[in-house]
């Protein structure tokens, strides 16, 4: 009897053990399936029933809501909403001074939770929230024109309201739209009106998005062509040419610099006596050039600019390979020149297929057509004198007309 009694209890107490065990292993099991997921179900229905009651215009239960979701997430924003899903919302539950002080410290970098950004992704909740905003716009001016807060606060609701609005709309800032030349307008009065206000470095940061043009531009015309038209003496040995230029532009406000390089090629009209020997007529004959170029704006538009400029240079004339081959003494001709000149140019301006002109506020995707009128004043004679050859005047001057093409474009600052 006793043997038995002792074989029952033992019985019972592994049953008991094992079933202890068991509910044990079912309540951790329960507890793994469950962790977190009932913090994403409870923020899922909490949000759909926010926008329920918001489609309903119900906003005191909407504040309920909204609420009670941050409670249940200690107060974090990001773990609730997107920051501009809660501005949204604040605006619409009239929490002017919560929405202050959530404007003055958010960060629209930081990351919302895995569970935010899987939800708004099918609740829709931003599409909601901005659309009744822009279509009631004047209802949420009523209620902030309405409402107690300072001033200077309503002012800076209106137009924090405006830039919500055109953040929601687009993911990037259309630098000449009537919306933003709107709130540029609204930001500018707002600074003015109040020089010293909390909310200065949120308006020229993240509001106002105003841009001058830069004081320098640098343009590179890397291809260019045109004619080079001997006159007086110079003309009676060389005809007029075919030219390339390549040329460096650098401004700074209404002031230009230019250096260039170029050459053009000629034909001979009449034979020239030089180092001895004759370079005879019809040859071919290359005039080298560089100069340096001081200039004025006289006209700068995002378009177009026309501009007088004076310098100087060299220059120099060369024959070919195949003639200096078969007559070496012409390989250096020493027929050079140091020049002035003046001329004007004109630009043409023009975005270029596929590039942002709006690119961080940048317009230095620009193209630009380029035609330059250019008088050079060389004395080729001189280089002649005293090297025991005939006389021949070659006093002439050139014209010189250029029609390139160039990349770059005077930059734009942002005004802060």
């Amino acid at each position: 009897m006793k043997i038995r009694l002792l074989f029952a209890t033992i019985f019972i107490v592994l049953f008991s053990l094992n079933s202890f065990s068991q509910n044990e292993k079912d309540s951790l099991r329960s507890e793994i399936i469950n962790y977190e997921q009932s913090k994403h179900v409870f923020l899922d229905k909490g949000r759909r029933l926010l926008l329920d009651h918001f489609e309903k215009s119900d906003m005191f239960k909407v504040k309920e809501v909204k609420d009670l979701l941050l409670k249940e997430n200690e107060g974090n924003v990001y773990n609730t909403f997107y920051p501009i899903e809660f501005i949204y919302i604040l605006y619409w539950t009239e929490e002017y001074n919560e929405l202050i002080d959530f404007i003055k410290q958010v960060d629209f970098t930081l990351p919302v939770s895995n569970s935010v950004r899987i939800l708004a992704a099918t609740d829709n909740m931003f599409t909601s929230l901005l659309q009744q905003t822009v279509e009631n716009k004047d209802l949420l001016l009523v209620f902030i024109e309405e409402s107690e807060v300072s001033e200077m606060d309503k002012e800076f609701l209106v137009l924090q309201l405006e830039d919500i609005i055109r953040a929601g709309l687009s993911n990037r800032i259309d630098l000449e739209s009537e919306q933003t030349v709107y709130i540029n307008e609204l930001s500018d009065l707002f600074l003015d009106k109040y020089p010293d206000s909390p909310y200065d470095t949120i308006i020229r940061e993240t509001i106002r998005y105003k841009f001058e043009p830069s004081p320098w531009a640098f343009y590179w015309d890397f291809l260019g062509f045109g004619a080079v038209v001997p006159t007086s003496n110079l003309s009676d040995y060389f005809s007029t040419g075919v030219g390339m230029e390549m040329a460096l532009d650098l401004r700074y406000k209404k002031l230009v610099g230019i250096l260039g390089f170029g050459f053009s090629g000629h034909t001979l009209d009449n034979e020239i006596l030089i180092n001895g020997v004759t370079w005879a007529n019809n040859s071919s004959a290359t005039l080298g050039i560089g100069y340096l170029n001081a200039g004025y704006l006289l006209l700068d538009t995002k378009k177009v600019s026309i501009y007088p400029f004076i310098g100087g240079g060299y220059s120099g004339f060369s024959t070919s390979q195949d003639i200096y081959k078969e007559i070496p003494e012409l390989k250096k001709l020493k027929l050079n020149s140091w020049f002035p000149q003046v001329g004007i140019g004109f630009d043409y301006k023009f975005k270029m297929p596929n590039l942002d002109y709006y690119e961080m506020g940048s317009d230095g995707n620009w193209s630009r057509i380029s035609v330059r009128y250019t008088y050079r004043m060389p004395d080729f004679s001189r280089s002649l004198e005293g090297r025991g050859d005939i006389s021949q005047p070659m006093d002439g001057f050139t014209h010189s007309i250029m029609v390139s093409w160039g990349l770059g474009g005077r930059g734009t600052e942002r005004v802060k």
